[in-house]
């Protein structure tokens, strides 16, 4: 594992470890949140004027989150052997928030779970790697 990989690791497992129990909230967002944070993509504004400073700051959220986790993994061989999922060269935001859903319809039991849980198992599922 190369210099960054091991970085963003070892920051994965401090988080991981400074989280305890999965308390939600703007740092450690748990399913819930992603649920209700991540559902203003699926209402755009029709036209700038009618824009929800509550809606807006949503959407951000749940780009930023989303992008984050997905840069994340970026930073390490996600095509490697060390690879966790394996979306593909088309994948789209839109195809991840796709992926949290569907999985948390699957399973109700990751609505209390962390949101960087979620979002794993979630990819993982939507996005296996091929048999190595």
């Amino acid at each position: 594992m190369r210099w960054p990989g091991r970085v963003a690791f070892a920051l994965c497992i401090v988080l991981w470890a400074r989280t305890g129990n999965a308390q939600g909230g703007d740092a450690y967002p748990i399913g819930l949140d992603l649920v209700k944070r991540c559902n203003a993509l699926n209402h755009p504004p029709a036209n700038a004027t009618e824009v929800d400073p509550e809606l807006e700051q949503d959407y951000g959220y749940c780009l930023g989150f989303l992008v984050g986790y997905l840069s994340g993994f970026a930073a390490r061989d996600v095509g490697g052997n060390e690879a966790l999922f394996c979306p593909p060269e088309s994948a789209k935001i839109r195809d991840f928030l796709d992926a949290i859903q569907a999985w948390l319809v699957e399973h109700p039991e990751g609505l209390d779970q962390l949101g960087a849980y979620v979002a794993g198992a979630a990819f993982r599922w939507k996005f296996p790697c091929p048999s190595r």
